[in-house]
């Protein structure tokens, strides 16, 4: 057999070959499904004969809450009974609804994803699951075809090896990082590839750092984005998932790339994704004393316990600016529970914060945190295109760690976090 990447290996098992080779379509079988407006998927699913149920109710999940936290209107509020009533009678049984948090944080957190997985989802920063060495894939339309008969087809990717290495400088998270490589990259650099993050600067990370990674990669067309499980993420595996007998699965020793690409973040600076592209990244020092109305701590980017402890760094003591509305938005009930019992969110509180239930926050403007003509929002989400924060082409939405936004919610304006780091 020739040497393979961890993609070609997984999708070679869910197809039942021995080995596949990239460009081949294939048919996989699928571990896991998920959608979050499922309104657009049971219509379709009803008229072509989904009437005995889904293909397998332990594989689908649901998550009514990741872009809404409760009904917007009567209109939504019978459409989601309706959504409801439907899920009972088709047996669905993972329905995360209003309040639960975010779906791509739940996926990983309840289990249902695991190392050597095969996931698809209604979302395009479904590639987030490849942090815990799933091969987790965007569908959307397909997600009707998935729940019908459980399997997909895939044109098998070739895979862009990312290597990171060093150590950034004082001030600088994973986003930074994160930040710094797809804007070098550029938004097409992997396009229809597995995009690999390899190295030691990944391999210190956290799991909920890693998913920073694994997420963005679909900023640069990338198919999947995939971490190789090692013992911290058999560790987590472990304790969370709902398959026991999941097998790790890691490149072969001479496996051959698309191409490697290695960066040194060596005393990288802070970084800020400017307006109107998650890939138009600057220096923080680049934008200094841009006035910000609106400063946002969530998002699928920026909603864990990690990012909420980064916040709260910065904050601890100080007052959010008067003319900025600082939203807090964790990314799940249990993160919220956890940044509550460790006194994360009294720090928050005492800052100016205001909070709301577990879901996706102010990233694409559904609920709450609209922006009037011409303001300017900062916040740890993953995109700022245009009219995704607000009125097309009149407002400015810049995407940055949690220490640079809450930093900035405190001057009023984009600042550099290191002033505003207690020196240890």
């Amino acid at each position: 057999m020739s040497n393979h990447t961890a993609t070609e290996k997984i999708l070679a098992r869910a197809c039942g070959k021995k080995e596949v080779f990239p460009g081949e379509i294939i048919t996989a079988d699928i571990d896991l499904v998920f959608a979050h407006t499922i309104q657009r998927h049971y219509d379709p699913f009803e008229a072509i004969g989904g009437v005995k149920g889904v293909f397998d109710p332990e594989k689908v999940v649901f998550g009514l809450g990741h872009h809404l936290f409760s009904s917007a209107d009567r209109g939504t509020a019978k459409l989601y009974k309706r959504v409801r009533d439907l899920n009972k009678k088709y047996g669905v049984k993972h329905v995360y609804d209003f309040g639960s948090g975010i779906g791509h944080y739940l996926v990983i957190e309840k289990g249902h994803v695991w190392p050597g997985a095969v996931a698809v989802g209604a979302d395009s920063h479904t590639t987030a699951y490849g942090a815990i060495g799933a091969f987790s894939t965007p569908a959307n339309y397909e997600v009707t075809e998935v729940l019908l008969s459980g399997k997909l087809w895939f044109k098998v990717p070739e895979t862009l090896n990312i290597r990171i290495e060093g150590t950034p400088g004082r001030g600088v998270l994973a986003r930074d990082v994160a930040q710094h490589v797809i804007g070098i990259m550029g938004q097409d650099s992997g396009l229809w590839k597995t995009i690999e993050f390899t190295g030691s600067y990944i391999a210190d990370l956290s799991i909920q750092q890693r998913v920073i990674f694994s997420l963005l990669a679909v900023e640069m067309g990338g198919m999947t984005g995939f971490i190789p499980p090692d013992e911290k993420t058999i560790e987590f595996a472990r304790k969370t998932s709902r398959n026991p007998n999941f097998e790790v699965i890691v490149d072969d020793p001479k496996a051959e790339f698309a191409r490697i690409e290695e960066f040194d973040i060596t005393n990288l600076e802070p970084k800020i994704a400017c307006p109107f592209s998650p890939t138009n990244t600057n220096n923080v020092t680049d934008v200094l004393g841009k006035k910000i109305d609106q400063a946002f701590i969530g998002g699928c980017t920026g909603g864990g316990l990690d990012d909420l402890h980064r916040a709260a760094e910065i904050f601890d003591g100080r007052k959010c600016h008067p003319d900025v509305r600082l939203i807090v938005v964790p990314g799940t009930k249990d993160i919220m529970a956890q940044a509550m019992a460790d006194g994360t969110m009294a720090i928050l509180h005492k800052a100016g914060a205001s909070f709301y239930p577990p879901y996706c926050g102010p990233c694409q403007m559904l609920c709450v945190g609209h922006l009037a003509d011409s303001e300017v929002m900062i916040g740890t989400h993953p995109r700022n295109w245009p009219g995704r924060g607000g009125s097309e082409g009149s407002n400015e939405v810049f995407l940055a760690s949690p220490y640079t936004v809450a930093a900035s919610a405190v001057a009023g304006e984009i600042v550099d976090p290191r002033d505003y780091l207690k020196k240890k």
